[in-house]
């Protein structure tokens, strides 16, 4: 039995609707296309819904049929190892997993390759090498989403750097849109991840008042330990942008103070570029 086929079965035998079946981890009209088969969803999404609804995660796993297993749990791992291996800023781990992915057999290879090309050449600092026909498609890929999902998500707070500011208002207040009142963690920190970004584009334009939404939205979200960290970087953001609409030195100092911090957790050289970004973009 296949994914949306299998979901289906468990909420059918539950009783339950399809709006109340997705509930705070997908929307309702995104779920009803996982049923159907013309949406995937993504691991981390899949084990939140399960979780939510008290599916036993081994049990459902248990009911796919084997092909749907093994391509699954490829897929899964080949995502995790390349989202690993890009933060940590590695080539050769990228260049390997790009290795063993030509090699497999999944059934979206082409799209994987294509994502791994684009992050080697982020990882580079050699944005000209990406083949054009590439970035195009990577960029209609994203822009074409009707609702994103983890994995499309984390893909667009990676590319965000290939759109121009405005269209990149256009997606993350897409985004906003879409998973305003959602309590996941994930997504809030991906999320949280894009404002952070946003911000940042924002401020080197100097177009403040539209970073207003992002800074309201940022603030919806409760604080807890693991988004400490990007709660702390809206602040700094935040802040730059009080200081330039107010002069208040106050914004300066509570900037100087999350650098400090950031230098004192081991993070040097983040927080000279954090330096270096705050002295650039001050009046």
């Amino acid at each position: 039995m296949e994914i949306g086929q299998l979901l289906k079965e468990y909420r059918l035998n539950r009783g339950k609707t399809k709006k109340a079946w997705a509930g705070d981890t997908l929307s309702p009209s995104f779920y009803a296309r996982v049923e159907n088969g013309s949406n995937r969803i993504s691991a981390e999404d899949l084990i939140n819904l399960l979780y939510a609804n008290q599916i036993p995660v081994i049990e459902f796993f248990e009911r796919l049929n084997s092909q749907d297993q093994v391509v699954y749990e490829e897929n899964n791992q080949f995502l995790f190892a390349i989202n690993q291996a890009y933060y940590q800023g590695s080539k050769a781990e990228l260049l390997k997993i790009r290795n063993t992915i030509r090699k497999s057999k999944l059934p979206d290879k082409k799209e994987k390759l294509m994502i791994i090309n684009v992050y080697l050449a982020i990882v580079n600092d050699e944005y000209d090498s990406i083949d054009q026909r590439t970035l195009r498609e990577l960029k209609d890929r994203i822009f074409m989403v009707n609702e994103f999902d983890l994995d499309t998500i984390n893909l667009y707070c990676n590319c965000m750097v290939f759109y121009d500011l405005d269209t990149n208002l256009m997606i993350s207040s897409k985004l906003i849109k879409q998973y305003q009142g959602n309590k996941n963690s994930l997504i809030e920190k991906n999320l949280l991840g894009m404002i952070i970004n946003m911000l940042n584009f924002c401020i080197k334009e100097k177009r403040f008042e539209e970073a207003n939404q992002f800074i309201e939205f940022a603030d919806q979200i409760v604080p807890k330990p693991e988004i400490y960290f990007y709660k702390n970087m809206i602040v700094f953001f935040t802040s730059i942008i009080k200081f330039d609409t107010s002069s208040d030195k106050k914004y300066l100092e509570i900037c100087h103070d999350i650098i400090e911090d950031v230098n004192r957790i081991g993070m040097k050289g983040f927080s000279t570029e954090m330096a270096e970004f705050l002295q650039k973009n001050i009046k």
